[in-house]
């Protein structure tokens, strides 16, 4: 369809680099049905943007509210995430009214009453959106400044003093380790539904998973997080990526996410195994080879022997890393 993406850019006050993305964030599923693209709407933007939400929002209480306990600080981050407020928040943009595209017969003052809303997903993946376009920093100075700060600044207190310091730092990391294995599993996996990259994520932030991690963190690893946390427990893989997550934010605060996620990735995932689960989870719902090969691993037509190779590389290691592994 034709569409100024320069006016939904001034509203946000927000320039894409590739407005395709803002496009998606705002195609509710009734709207790509509609069209016969019932592919292409903002499920995915929107389950990426809830886990990045959580994110922000705790990062941005860690920084700015250190004397909240635990309780108070998690009750705060529920309150910034509902439904309603992130409603109200579409709306006071100006979106309401046009956006997100929606079927014909559906009915925008009725809808924005009930509790889960088209606004409220795809304000969601509209901070995905940005988080693609242009990166962490940018959605979270995004939100932070439209919503957040607004709402909170003027409550902030001078005292600096941290209340539970090793409980702040583990919900930092958990928050944190959900939102950049969606993300990874985002980028790795296209046009796989949201409940299948969810059920992938569940796995790989599994307290198992977790146990297994922590063995792979190297003496250099834990020099740097001792040396900056002195109170951090080993026994804990969150408050790890927490400490992680500090560590590079004082080295660099624009890149903070971007280097835990690259960190994460390159010590502690194994992206075959990762692939094996994702493909046989994709056969069981009787997705073709065909299609996985070719949208999945990324392999066009001309290149398809290639690509069935490497399917069965992934298959049949994998396949057989796991049968040690049980057998062990």
């Amino acid at each position: 369809m034709q569409w100024n993406s320069s006016l939904v850019q001034e509203k946000i006050s927000f320039n894409f680099k590739n407005t395709d993305l803002l496009f998606l964030s705002l195609s509710d599923p009734s709207y790509g049905k509609q069209i016969n693209q019932p592919d292409s709407d903002n499920q995915r933007l929107e389950s990426l943007g809830e886990n990045l939400l959580a994110l922000i929002i705790i990062d941005y209480l860690y920084h700015h509210f250190p004397y909240l306990t635990l309780s108070k600080m998690t009750a705060l981050q529920d309150k910034l995430l509902d439904k309603e407020k992130l409603t109200n928040l579409w709306f006071s943009l100006g979106l309401g009214e046009s956006y997100p595209f929606l079927d014909v017969n559906q009915e925008r003052h009725r809808l924005r009453v009930k509790t889960t809303n088209p606004f409220e997903k795809s304000l969601k993946a509209l901070v995905a959106a940005i988080h693609v376009d242009r990166g962490f920093s940018h959605s979270y100075n995004w939100f932070n400044k439209h919503l957040i700060a607004p709402l909170l600044a003027k409550h902030q207190k001078d005292n600096l003093e941290r209340v539970n310091p090793d409980k702040q730092l583990n919900i930092l990391g958990s928050t944190l380790l959900k939102a950049v294995t969606f993300d990874y599993l985002y980028t790795l996996l296209p046009y796989v539904k949201p409940g299948q990259l969810k059920k992938l994520s569940k796995t790989l932030t599994s307290k198992k998973q977790q146990t297994e991690y922590l063995k792979k963190v190297t003496t250099e690893d834990w020099e740097i997080i001792t040396t900056e946390q002195d109170k951090i427990s080993k026994k804990s893989f969150p408050s790890l990526f927490g400490a992680m997550f500090i560590h590079f934010d004082h080295e660099n605060p624009k890149t903070r996410y971007r280097n835990s996620k690259k960190w994460f990735k390159e010590n502690f995932i194994d992206e075959d195994e990762v692939l094996y689960d994702a493909i046989s989870s994709l056969l069981r719902d009787g997705i073709p080879q065909k299609w996985i090969i070719r949208e999945i691993l990324g392999y066009k037509s001309k290149d398809y022997d290639r690509g069935r190779k490497r399917f069965h590389e992934i298959m049949d290691q994998s396949s057989d890393k796991i049968s040690v592994k049980t057998e062990h």
